[in-house]
């Protein structure tokens, strides 16, 4: 079927239910109008991608209700989309303002939301899965959704259990650190949280399971990424119940010490071959990037060289194993000092 949102014509599938209506998706001018009519061609359309100012994509998704998911990138201004028929939204963009979410709201996803973000939600956000990725420490929690009660928190290397004192209603909390050494300090602050009942942690190797504090409600712990020794304390102290703990990708010291900032090792629960190969070809392109002095001649091609090397044995090591690539779906892929291209979402 042809369509032309105003960027000339395009063939889409009629059964069409992700669309990309960003600017480089190619269907969207990147300025001037857009015609909104065309998605009454695609009646199977649930998500919708958008980048930059409105435009009238809020009118558009508002006046059709089987438009459900939308994925909105460098938003700006203030935004009301009370009357959409929205369940799920993600947003990200340091001139964001402020959100008004509808009726219907399920999932909110912000991706470095602004300091000052102010968001009105049903019942303070009592229904809303909130997913925060801040990447660092300094994470906010809007006012607007400070009764959720299931929480993602994408942190750096550091997090502090006093930046959850507003959520008076935390049942389910995840942290993800997204750097070495995943600490969470002022553990005791988790006391406040009287209905606590899940508690997930991924790459907390810094995690002190003697300052864990008894919650009473909590009755299942998570750890993805710990090391040994945590794990072991942890199953001591739990082996009786009531709190189910279940932990994966336990590591040695030795371990550790080795690859605790390697991008690659998370991928070893994937395809340890893959992984192994992967962390070895890492550190010889550091090695050879600390090798470069200030008064080593080509110093700019000797450091292009390693990194090609790395690139290249990365290939070889992918077209050798045959191993399923490792998981995307955590974003867990090497990301230096920025958040993965395409975030978790719900499924849909």
């Amino acid at each position: 079927m042809e369509v032309d949102f105003g960027a000339g014509p395009r063939w889409l599938s009629p059964a069409t239910r992700v669309i990309d209506l960003t600017p480089a998706g190619g269907l969207v001018p990147s300025e001037g109008p857009v015609d909104w009519s065309q998605l009454d061609l695609l009646p199977d359309c649930r998500t919708v991608n958008w980048s930059g100012p409105d435009r009238g994509i809020v009118d558009a998704v508002a006046a059709r209700l089987g438009i459900r998911f939308l994925y909105w990138s460098d938003a700006v201004g203030d935004l009301d989309l009370r009357r959409t028929h929205l369940g799920t939204v993600r947003l990200d963009g340091t001139g964001l303002s402020s959100v008004r979410l509808p009726r219907l709201i399920e999932t909110v996803l912000l991706i470095r939301p602004p300091a000052g973000l102010r968001i009105e939600a049903p019942g303070e956000g009592r229904h809303v899965d909130l997913r925060l990725f801040q990447y660092g420490p300094d994470v906010v929690i809007p006012t607007g959704l400070r009764r959720t009660r299931t929480v993602w928190l994408w942190v750096g290397g550091t997090f502090s259990a006093t930046l959850l004192t507003a959520l008076h209603d935390l049942e389910q909390l995840r942290l993800t650190f997204d750097a070495s050494p995943g600490t969470l300090t002022d553990l005791p602050d988790l006391r406040q949280h009287a209905r606590l009942r899940t508690l997930q942690l991924d790459d907390a190797y810094g995690l002190d399971p003697d300052a864990l504090p008894e919650l009473p409600q909590l009755r299942q712990l998570e750890l993805n990424g710990a090391r040994r020794t945590t794990a072991t304390t942890l199953r001591q102290r739990f082996k009786h119940g009531p709190v189910e703990l279940s932990i994966s990708g336990a590591k040695s010291e030795a371990w550790l010490a080795a690859n605790m900032d390697n991008p690659f090792r998370d991928w070893a629960e994937d395809s340890k071959p893959f992984a192994q190969a992967a962390c070895k070809a890492y550190t010889r392109a550091r090695r050879a990037i600390e090798a470069i002095g200030p008064d080593t001649p080509d110093r700019l091609a000797a450091g292009e060289r390693a990194l090609r090397g790395l690139v290249t044995d990365l290939n070889t090591i992918d077209s050798n194993d045959r191993h399923p690539q490792p998981r995307t779906g955590l974003g867990r892929l090497p990301r230096p000092g920025r958040p993965p291209s395409n975030p978790p979402g719900p499924r849909h």
